[in-house]
C-alpha cells in the first residue's frame, strides 16, 4: 500500500510537472485493481549520476548550464508548494538535447508553501539536510542543501561530507555541518557552496536569490 501511495503521489506531481522543461514529464498513469503505474518520458542521456561516474567532474560551463537549469525546475516545484526531498545525481536525468530532467518525486511533499513547515524522515541520507536527519521540522531549503552537494560532486568530483567511516559518521559530519572540498576549489564556488548548504532553513532561503544570482 505504501508503494503505491508512493506512486499515486508521484503522478500528481507529474502532473504539475508537465508546466516544466526541466522537469521529468509523464506520458501516462493508470491502475489495476492490486497496481499503479506511470510511464514517463525516456532521458537517453542518462543520469547526472553515469555522467560523474564516467567524467569525475565536469567542465566549469556545464556545472553552470546544469544548475541553472536545477535551479530553475526547484524554483518551479517550490512555488507550487512542492519539496522534491530526495534530490540526488541518481534523480537528475539528462535529455538527448542535453537538457536537466529532474525525477523520482515519490517522496515529494505536497502543499508547504514559503515558511510553511513539514515533518518527516525522507530521502536519501548522504543528500538529507541536518533538519532531516535530527527530526525537525522542515521547508523547502533541503532541497538546496542536497542542491549545494550535487553543485560540489560536479564541479570536484567530491562528496563534500564523510561518507567513508559508515553511517554514524556520515550523520555527525552533516550535522556539525563539516563540509570539505579540494584546495584547489575555484573560491567563487565555495562562496556559492556555503550560501546553499546552511543548516538553518530560514537562513538558506534568504540566500537563495544570492545563489540565483552567482548562477546566472
Amino acid at each position: 500500500m505504501a508503494n503505491r501511495q508512493s506512486i499515486l503521489r508521484e503522478a500528481r506531481v507529474l502532473r504539475v510537472a508537465a508546466g516544466h522543461p526541466y522537469l521529468c514529464h509523464m506520458h501516462a498513469a493508470f491502475q489495476t485493481q492490486n497496481c499503479a503505474f506511470i510511464a514517463m518520458e525516456f532521458a537517453s542521456g542518462g543520469s547526472l549520476k553515469d555522467l560523474l561516474k564516467k567524467e569525475h567532474h565536469l567542465k566549469t560551463r556545464q556545472v553552470i548550464f546544469y544548475s541553472a537549469e536545477m535551479v530553475c525546475g526547484l524554483q518551479y516545484l517550490h512555488s507550487r508548494g512542492i519539496i522534491h526531498c530526495d534530490l540526488k545525481p541518481d534523480n537528475i536525468l539528462i535529455s538527448s538535447e542535453g537538457h536537466i530532467k529532474i525525477a523520482d518525486f515519490g517522496l515529494a511533499v505536497e502543499h508547504v508553501f514559503g515558511h510553511d513547515t513539514t515533518c518527516g524522515y525522507r530521502g536519501t541520507p548522504k543528500y538529507m539536510a541536518p533538519e532531516v536527519l535530527a527530526d525537525q521540522r522542515y521547508n523547502a531549503a533541503v532541497d538546496w542543501w542536497a542542491f549545494g552537494i550535487i553543485l560540489c560532486q560536479m564541479a570536484t568530483g567530491w562528496y563534500p561530507f564523510d561518507d567513508k567511516h559508515g553511517d554514524a559518521a556520515l550523520r555527525h559530519s552533516i550535522l556539525e555541518n563539516r563540509a570539505k572540498v579540494p584546495t584547489w576549489t575555484p573560491s567563487k564556488l565555495v562562496i556559492l557552496l556555503r550560501k546553499v548548504s546552511l543548516s538553518n532553513y530560514f537562513i538558506s532561503l534568504i540566500h537563495l536569490s544570492n545563489t540565483c544570482t552567482h548562477l546566472s
